[in-house]
């Protein structure tokens, strides 16, 4: 007992705030996932705010919109953010997704039903670490730029919903996962593939899969372990509590099928700032205090449930297709400090204090028009 007690005083003090917890995590454990393009500006406010990686689509209908026998690819879009990021010391972490119509009728279509299909996804993952890899053509066309290489691929996301994916099916997801692992394990020894981030409870089910549910049968698939190294997972609950039975729940499932050293990752965690409808919208303070109680228990808990890391939904309010998403941001859409921001620089060490306070009436901000004009001109972040 005696021997467990600097650990047990340990994780007491880690619960009591953030700056005695950010102590005992990791660099690079907290990081966010922008809903839309950021730009330089953003990814400087990211590394003034301790953040060093950020979770971004690569897109393959958006890159190989033909054939790459007929047409070469279009990295230039995803080419700029990676150089955006890096000139702040940002490093990028990809989740890939999206079949182009080339290969089959919908983008949410899982491309392993045909031989085309199969192919052309091992093509495009192996282009893509052979672009943005250890030994990519993109570093050695910047050299000027921090060499920070992409080791880590989450291969979709939320395949588990009819959002993502035409029919969720565990079997389906496997194949993805074994061409996956065989192409960028094989490109780069140091590669990371991570199952996509698996919704923790889908309201419709069926069709959609429960997290756990989905995990139980891609292992009962079989002859597929070897070919990830990690499962992320879209903990999105009404109170940030509830996440740990989620959690509880993917190392259990883990620990059935003789996988304990593999990691989980929450690749998205977040609140709206506004007031309703949905059960994921908390209100200005409700944000605030659902990040705080949040970032604790995973920091609490990060040894225990062999936690990679988390990635905060979202950068700004701009953008966004799902209701909640909207006021999802850290910041408003002109770069304004909700007081979720305030927080989340307490746990990543971070320096709040390099964007405007944002102000509110009744839940509703009260516009600046100065604002988005300083934002762009780089009077936000002092220059």
């Amino acid at each position: 007992m005696l021997r467990k007690l600097p650990l047990l005083v340990a994780i007491a003090l880690m619960a009591l705030a953030p700056s005695v917890a950010q102590a005992y995590l990791p660099a690079g454990f907290i990081g966010v996932s922008p809903q839309s393009a950021a730009s330089s500006k953003d990814f400087e406010l990211m590394s003034e705010a301790g953040v060093d990686s950020v979770r971004l689509p690569l897109s393959w209908s958006g890159i190989e919109t033909r054939n790459p026998e007929y047409a070469a690819p279009d990295w230039s879009n995803f080419d700029r953010e990676v150089e955006l990021a890096a000139e702040s010391n940002v490093r990028v972490m990809p989740f890939v997704l999206s079949t182009p119509k080339w290969v089959a009728p919908e983008t949410i279509d899982l491309p392993v039903h045909s031989y085309l299909q199969r192919r052309g996804w091992a093509g495009f993952l192996r282009a893509a670490v052979e672009r943005y890899g250890p030994y990519g053509d993109f570093w050695t066309e910047h050299t000027k730029l921090p060499f920070l290489p992409i080791h880590r691929w989450e291969i979709w996301n939320e395949e588990n919903l009819v959002t993502f994916a035409e029919r969720p099916d565990p079997v389906a997801y496997a194949s993805l996962l074994r061409i996956s692992g065989r192409v960028l394990h094989h490109a780069d020894r140091g590669s990371q593939v991570i199952v996509g981030g698996l919704f923790g409870r889908p309201l419709q089910v069926p069709p959609n899969i429960a997290s756990g549910a989905f995990l139980s049968r891609l292992y009962r698939a079989r002859n597929v372990k070897r070919y990830f190294d990690g499962v992320a997972l879209h903990p999105y609950v009404a109170d940030a509590r509830a996440m740990g039975v989620q959690l509880d729940n993917l190392r259990r499932i883990l620990r059935v099928h003789h996988d304990t050293a593999t990691p989980l990752y929450v690749t998205e965690l977040g609140w709206g700032s506004r007031s309703g409808p949905t059960r994921w919208e908390r209100g200005l303070d409700g944000q605030a205090n659902q990040l705080s109680k949040a970032f604790s228990m995973l920091s609490a808990n990060r040894l225990r449930w062999r936690l990679g890391g988390v990635w905060w939904f979202t950068w700004t309010d701009e953008g966004g297709s799902c209701q909640f998403c909207r006021s999802a941001g850290l910041l408003t859409e002109d770069r304004q400090a909700k007081p979720s921001w305030y927080r989340f620089n307490a746990w990543t060490g971070g320096d709040p204090d390099t964007v405007p306070r944002a102000r509110f009436e009744n839940g509703e901000q009260i516009e600046e028009a100065e604002a988005a004009e300083e934002f762009e001109s780089g009077e936000v972040a002092g220059e």
